[in-house]
């Protein structure tokens, strides 16, 4: 196996690996949600203030992650 072979596999490896964690905590942060939601009865991310310790308000974080683009362009 030549060596870009064989980092292509692990870089297709890694991916895997990164995108079963983002599923991973997709899931712990809607078990959060929820449990916020029975809580505080409104919308998380839209009524928290500095969430994930960024200093800045959530909803406009999130509509600043939401607007970013991924990183395909990474071989």
């Amino acid at each position: 196996m030549k060596g870009k072979d064989k980092i292509m596999i692990s870089a297709v490896n890694l991916e895997r690996k990164l995108l079963a964690l983002e599923r991973e905590l997709h899931s712990l942060l809607d078990m959060v949600r929820e449990e916020r939601l029975k809580e505080l009865g409104g919308d998380v991310v839209e009524a928290s203030s500095g969430a994930w310790g960024y200093d800045v308000d959530s909803a406009e974080f999130v509509r600043g992650l939401r607007g970013s683009k991924r990183l395909d362009w990474i071989e």
